[in-house]
């Protein structure tokens, strides 16, 4: 099961906490091993669904349905959004102060 707390409501299995949101900071592709190419852009903006160890973490784009193919990203590529953040993104990049 995805790590975090949940709990059940009626038949489902549901977050007890808030999701973490997470901002891309840089540009990145990869090979998985699976055969499937895998691209993240800067700015863009994924659900934390585990943290498989320190250097990989398994995410979902945030604007893609709850059964879309997870995948994983390097964690030094990712930075964790407060919840107040989630709903406006910066168009600047990562380097330049805001």
């Amino acid at each position: 099961m995805l790590a975090g707390r949940w709990r059940l409501e009626g038949r489902q299995w549901r977050r007890a906490e808030p999701a973490v949101v997470l901002r891309a900071l840089y540009n990145y592709a990869y090979c998985a091993e699976d055969g499937r190419h895998v691209a993240m852009a800067a700015g863009e903006q994924f659900l934390l669904l585990h943290k498989a160890n320190e250097d990989w973490w398994q995410v979902r784009r945030a604007s893609e349905p709850r059964w879309a193919r997870p995948f994983f990203v390097p964690a030094t590529y990712v930075a964790e959004l407060d919840p107040g953040d989630t709903g406006r993104q910066s168009m600047l990049p990562p380097s330049q102060p805001a």
